[in-house]
């Protein structure tokens, strides 16, 4: 696999005040905070200026949930990119967003930041569309006996309509030539469209394929007019939905893999008698801010090597390895793998949008967005997980097992009490889980071995 690196020439322009807003410390929260509060983790004080610009007219209590849902619409711009993941696989920027509210309202705060990134596309598929209309009806005013005219070529429209059709998003993808196809759907269910079933009957199989490098997607008809397309699906989508209509929706599907695919975003509560949330404006100056940041994705292209940003999943992959380790929680363990991906496209995608310049804020940003779609998981589906895969853990949230076992004075246990911590956090206590565990803990430093049966915490 060939890497390549791009210019650098249209780096998003750095301004005195971002600059100097930037040395304000930031500490993060770790993993055992993140699950041990009843909030949605807080989003960073500095964010990569492309985050910061975009979220900057939106009130400051949804701030956290524009700045998960915008990347989404900025990943629809680049055409022909991607990025070298630490497996050596190659990742395109496949994103999705998929926000979840305790009951409805919140989510108009995404719409006017989504259509003034997407602006330029919602023009040019404005055009597009109405030549597509002009052939549609010059092909239907042809008589029988009259040569049908040919179908425009470029039809490419990427901004997707909610009611659509499978034989339309295959057509779609055709026109699209490699290029993202971008959705927002204003209830999670129209996705019933989109799959053409719905119920028990629904395998949510675009969803899975959409997030799969190098799929294969399309379908044979008979008829002259008919789509028959063939080729690899690139859509991006949004959606937005409540935490009881998400649990009903998926409540044939889970332990599958529609639940890891998606990335959740927050719309948090307001408390009866707040005051209505003020916005900015989204003017020319709005425009102008985020306009660097469009053009560096359009002309961003081939198969980029970023170190940064593999230092960056090695580092976030340690720290949730490291919880997962303490917790011995297999559901988080396997939420966590597609969601380092997804942090890793979200930094790849900034770095992009920099013209090929990494910024320090960019780890605490996808470390935020990260910690934010495991806590909803882990909220919302652990317990259904649990039973659909038969795990043994059906707890409210992980639990470090080292902190429930009981020990003496000088913090020594026995395995005797190691096997009655694993009964505590709803865990099966056999022989050769809690051998792999010790030897895990002891690895990394977390015990030391005093006898056959006992240990000693020093951490």
């Amino acid at each position: 696999m060939t890497t390549k690196t791009l210019s650098t020439k249209k780096a998003a322009p750095k301004k005195k005040q971002q600059v100097k807003k930037r040395k304000t410390s930031y500490k993060p929260q770790t993993w055992a905070e993140v699950f041990a509060s009843d909030q949605l983790p807080p989003l960073p004080t500095t964010l990569p200026r492309m985050i910061d610009v975009t979220i900057s007219q939106t009130p400051d209590l949804l701030k956290g949930t524009v700045a998960q849902v915008v990347p989404v619409a900025y990943s629809i711009y680049p055409r022909g990119l991607a990025f070298v993941y630490i497996d050596k696989r190659k990742r395109e920027l496949r994103m999705n967003c998929l926000l979840v509210a305790k009951e409805g309202g919140g989510k108009e705060c995404i719409t006017l930041p989504i259509k003034h990134i997407l602006d330029d596309v919602r023009q040019r598929d404005r055009v597009n569309r109405k030549r597509l209309k002009e052939f549609n009806e010059r092909y239907n005013r042809a008589r029988s006996d009259e040569e049908k005219p040919e179908r425009p070529a470029n039809l490419d429209i990427q901004w997707l309509f909610a009611d659509i059709t499978r034989p339309r998003l295959n057509q779609a993808m055709e026109d699209a030539q490699g290029a993202f196809l971008f959705l927002k759907l204003n209830e999670l269910e129209d996705w019933d469209k989109v799959e053409g079933s719905k119920g028990k009957a629904n395998s949510f199989s675009v969803m899975k394929i959409v997030d799969d490098e190098d799929n294969d997607f399309g379908q044979d008809r008979v008829g002259a007019q008919s789509v028959n397309a063939d080729g690899c699906l690139r859509l991006n989508w949004i959606a937005d939905t409540t935490e009881p209509k998400l649990k009903k929706y998926f409540r044939h599907i889970h332990g599958e893999g529609p639940i890891s695919r998606i990335t959740l975003g927050g719309i948090p509560e307001v408390e009866i008698g707040s005051e209505i949330p003020v916005f900015g404006s989204y003017d020319k100056k709005y425009d102008d801010s985020i306009l660097p940041f469009i053009e560096n994705l359009k002309a961003a292209k081939g198969i980029i090597t970023c170190k940064p940003a593999e230092k960056m999943v090695e580092k976030l992959k340690a720290e949730i390895d490291e919880f997962s380790t303490l917790t011995q929680d297999r559901i988080l363990d396997s939420l966590s793998h597609r969601a380092l991906v997804a942090a890793f496209r979200k930094a790849c995608l900034i770095y992009a949008a920099n013209g090929m310049v990494w910024e320090k804020e960019i780890e605490a940003y996808c470390r935020w967005s990260m910690q934010t779609d495991l806590y909803l998981k882990y909220k919302l589906f652990a317990e259904d997980i649990s039973k659909a895969t038969e795990f043994f853990d059906e707890k409210p949230g992980p639990k470090t097992i080292l902190s429930v076992v009981e020990t003496n004075e000088d913090g020594v246990f026995t395995l005797e009490a190691l096997k009655t911590a694993y009964e505590k956090v709803g865990k099966e206590p056999n022989e050769r889980r809690i051998k792999n565990a010790l030897s895990q803990w002891h690895c990394r430093g977390y015990i030391v071995t005093m006898t056959n049966d006992s240990y000693k915490k020093t951490r």
